[in-house]
C-alpha cells in the first residue's frame, strides 16, 4: 500500500496484492476506507492466509 498526502493537495492511496487486486482512492474519506479495506483483505486473501503455517512446516 502506498499513501500520499501532499501539503495542500488531495490525499491519494494505492493498494495492490499478489493475488491481482489493484485499487486506487483519492480524497480523505476514500483513502481511509481503502486503508481499512486493505487491512481486511490481508486477513482473507488466499495469497496471505496460512503464511505462518507454511513457514513453520
Amino acid at each position: 500500500m502506498r499513501i500520499s498526502v501532499p501539503r495542500g493537495a488531495t490525499p491519494t492511496a494505492a493498494s495492490w496484492c499478489r493475488c491481482g487486486r489493484d485499487l486506487f482512492a483519492a480524497g480523505h474519506r476514500q483513502v481511509l476506507a481503502l486503508i481499512a479495506d486493505h487491512t481486511a483483505h490481508r486477513d482473507i486473501c488466499p495469497r496471505h492466509t496460512g503464511r505462518e503455517e507454511r513457514n513453520a512446516a
